[in-house]
């Protein structure tokens, strides 16, 4: 426009987008897309390409709106789906062996019976398990998600042994099915945990429904891959195996690599427990990668109920009357012990209490409790365990952590009490750090009991 500056704006969609500009035109009094004349037909069209992928197959806004772990995940967790598919399809292979197809001598009434008794199996496994350890999966989603692979390679590998055992196919095929619904508990229901975290932008539902494109994408490239190899290697015994073997090896690995990459800020057992390990050697809380690297996946908290360092249990939200009775035998000692309860009740919304010398503590909430307060009774039950094997089984300890009037001849029953009050002035400088370091102290999975004193 002659004796006028230009008006140019720019847009782009999402982050990742391609960017439009685009200049106002005098003649036609509106704004036209200004073409990049630098960009070829071929570039234009790749980029379109690219991105009409990038809607299929990712979550909208990406890489805004998920973690910046997610694409990490998904990577590994494109090559283990792959691998599983493989090494599903060599064990469906020996499972209709296994009823019979093929033989003269086997009956579709045998084989649909045989079917029916493994679903049956799998049915009441899914429901055993749910309620055995449903609570659990959201606490320890990444040591979970593990189970379940390796619950999924069991399976496969019972399928494809199953006929050269000395054993009826039909109980290798429930033992099977079992094995097969415990990863459809474990493995559904942590990723939906993991969907959780990935998604930034209330988005779960999309960030899921991406997760299944992939998946499902995984899946029909391993079909066209099982199509191609069956028939060369299943006449062939030995490489059946060593195909079953190295995908089974490649899909635990991946799993792992792929459970290591989450980088979750929220605060479970393991996480905590590392976390606190840290700060009382350095007085510094670690950070989210390295305590998210350092997190134990395949043993420790995660598995051990009520786990604590030193071989202590911690019950955490248990019944009062249980902490009673387990904490205080003698009966002319309840009533005293009581009263004290109540009073520290009055001043908290928890109590700890327990049987130091029996390595047992028991915390007790009542229903106002916050978010705080429960990662603060936590905090009292770590430094109480600190304080204990320090003055009695002499565990080097920090001064500025050991309990002001603490020492060797400090009776059992008061240690708890004495520690307790110099915790709670520890505590808000530990809140503050996390904080800081980016934790999520807002959302706690220490796997507490539901008791509650109204």
């Amino acid at each position: 426009m002659k004796g006028e500056e230009a008006i140019l704006y720019q847009e782009k969609k999402g982050a990742l987008g391609v960017k439009k500009n685009y200049v106002y035109q005098e003649s036609t009094r509106s704004f036209v897309p200004l073409e990049c004349r630098e960009d070829s037909d071929h570039d234009r069209s790749e980029r379109h390409v690219v991105g009409w992928l990038r809607d299929v197959f990712l979550p909208k806004g990406y890489p805004d709106s998920v973690s910046p772990d997610y694409l990490q995940y998904q990577m590994w967790d494109t090559i283990q789906a792959y691998c599983s598919s493989i090494a599903g399809a060599l064990s469906l292979r020996a499972t209709f062996e296994g009823l019979g197809v093929g033989e003269g001598a086997a009956t579709t009434l045998a084989a649909t019976l045989t079917w029916l008794l493994k679903d049956g199996s799998g049915m009441i496994a899914s429901i055993a398990f749910a309620y055995w350890r449903g609570s659990q999966l959201d606490c320890n989603s990444k040591q979970w998600r593990l189970f379940a692979d390796v619950a999924n390679d069991t399976g496969h590998f019972l399928r494809l042994l199953g006929p050269l055992l000395p054993v009826p196919f039909l109980a290798v095929m429930c033992v099977s099915a079992v094995m097969m619904a415990l990863v459809g508990v474990a493995g559904g229901a942590t990723r939906a945990a993991l969907t959780l975290h990935q998604a930034r932008r209330d988005n779960m539902a999309d960030v899921s429904a991406k997760d299944g494109s992939q998946e499902t994408l995984v899946n029909l490239a391993a079909l066209i891959t099982s199509l191609t190899i069956l028939p060369l290697i299943t006449s062939n015994f030995l490489l059946t195996w060593v195909t079953f073997i190295l995908c089974v090896v490649f899909h635990l690995l991946a799993n792992y690599q792929a459970v290591r990459s989450v980088k979750m800020e929220s605060l479970n057992r393991p996480r905590l427990l590392y976390i606190l390990d840290k700060w009382t050697m350095n007085a510094s809380v670690p950070g989210i990668d390295e305590t998210n690297l350092s997190e134990p996946l395949l043993t420790g908290a995660a598995f051990i109920p009520d786990f604590f360092p030193f071989g202590f249990r911690v019950r955490l939200g248990c019944s009062f009357n249980r902490a009673l009775n387990q904490c205080k035998s003698s009966e002319e000692n309840m009533k005293e012990f009581y009263l004290n309860i109540m009073e520290a009740f009055r001043m908290d919304n928890y109590v700890v209490c327990g049987k130091l010398a029996h390595r047992q503590i028991f915390i007790t909430y009542r229903q106002e409790l916050t978010t705080q307060q429960e990662l603060e009774a936590f905090f009292v039950a770590y430094l109480c365990i600190l304080n204990f094997v320090h003055v009695k089984e002499g565990v080097p300890l920090s001064a500025e952590f050991v309990a002001e009037g603490l020492s060797r001849t400090t009776e059992v029953d008061n240690i708890i009490p004495l520690v307790k009050r110099h915790a709670q002035r520890l505590f808000p400088s530990f809140q503050q750090e996390l904080s800081a370091k980016g934790w999520n102290i807002h959302r706690l999975h220490l796997a507490a009991g539901e008791w509650r004193l109204a």
